[in-house]
């Protein structure tokens, strides 16, 4: 059987809990050495962990577009995005938000049309990394387009705006075109919107 030895426990410079374990052999097979696992706030004894989202920000995996744009009644604002061909797949969330009724859309497989528009460069998260998304992204495209709707919501009135986001990842298709589409159904209506996500190869 496999025993733990050399345990102790004991603090840094910064008051966390330190451990310094060897694990030993049982003669067949071999185990890693742990040593110096920061694992427990000295105080309260509660794990010090960030979720999987968090530690891509520390990778510099993690990366945003945000804007806004004001619309008429009726009038609508698309956004191209392209996924990157490959096994780095994009764990993709959104917030949009408008000061009255809007409606909007998530296009999986969007073909036909999308032309003109402007680039929108995804940021790191990370502001001290030169890593870039492999993602591609362009905003105010005309669209003339099929595909499947994965996604829609619409809210609102003509005195009181909304909101909508996603909390559990969308891990999007590889070297696939989406389109977000933006309707809004009152004037001057401000619409905001965040689309943020890491990219990732499954082990």
């Amino acid at each position: 059987m496999t025993k733990l030895t050399g345990y102790q426990t004991n603090q840094n410079a910064s008051n966390e809990a330190l451990k310094d374990a060897t694990l030993t052999t049982d003669g067949t097979k071999d185990y890693l050495d742990v040593n110096q696992v920061r694992s427990m706030d000295s105080t309260t004894n509660s794990l010090n962990v960030v979720d999987y989202a968090h530690h891509e920000v520390h990778s510099s995996s993690h990366y945003y577009i945000d804007g806004h744009t004001t619309l008429a009644s009726g009038a609508s604002f698309y956004v191209k995005l392209v996924t990157p061909a490959g096994t780095k797949w994009s764990h993709f969330l959104w917030e949009i938000s408008s000061s009255f009724i809007l409606e909007t859309s998530l296009t999986e497989d969007a073909t036909g049309g999308m032309t003109g528009g402007t680039s929108a460069v995804p940021f790191n998260n990370n502001r001290n990394s030169t890593k870039v998304s492999g993602m591609v992204i362009t905003k105010g495209v005309t669209v003339n387009t099929g595909g499947t709707i994965i996604s829609s919501s619409k809210w609102g009135s003509r005195s009181t705006g909304g909101s909508h986001s996603r909390d559990d990842e969308l891990i999007l298709k590889a070297d696939t075109v989406y389109l977000r589409a933006f309707t809004s159904s009152t004037n001057a209506n401000i619409v905001s919107f965040k689309a943020f996500w890491y990219e990732h190869t499954n082990k």
